[in-house]
């Protein structure tokens, strides 16, 4: 059972790496809706990880509840450490990743708004709300 949970956890993360990338390069290009086509897939692999996490998890928690005098490492055979290592390589490939798409968003958000910032006019109230009057909105420049 623990194997099982590992190695579902470990596919899980592989398949989100491939999706991530697969963003990247859309985002690179344009590609929206090809984007938020895969987003129920992503979700459902996120949640399909946490469920075997937490079953490898409660997995080896047994195991350590039942030999609690020996460290969980002396526990697990060279297949389940190993297979932890991948998922743990996983993790660190799918958080650069995050972060390296979190910053090709964020710059097409800020490209969006100036591009809206350019075309509608609007006007500041506060430090953070800008508020686009009906005026405004009919002396768009073109």
């Amino acid at each position: 059972m623990l194997h099982q949970s590992l190695n579902n956890a470990v596919c899980n993360l592989k398949s989100l790496i491939e999706l991530n990338l697969l963003d990247i390069d859309d985002i690179k290009e344009a590609r929206h809706e090809q984007i938020f086509n895969r987003l129920e897939t992503k979700n459902n692999l996120i949640d399909s990880f946490k469920k075997n996490k937490s079953l490898a998890d409660s997995e080896m928690r047994k195991l350590v509840n039942r030999f609690p005098n020996k460290k969980i490492e002396e526990l697990l055979d060279d297949n389940a450490m190993k297979l932890i290592d991948d998922m743990r390589v996983n993790l660190k490939t799918l958080k650069e990743l995050n972060k390296n798409y979190a910053k090709s968003v964020l710059a097409v958000y800020e490209f969006y708004n100036s591009l809206i910032e350019s075309i509608i006019p609007s006007q500041k109230v506060g430090y953070l709300d800008k508020v686009h009057s009906k005026a405004d909105l009919m002396s768009i420049e073109a």
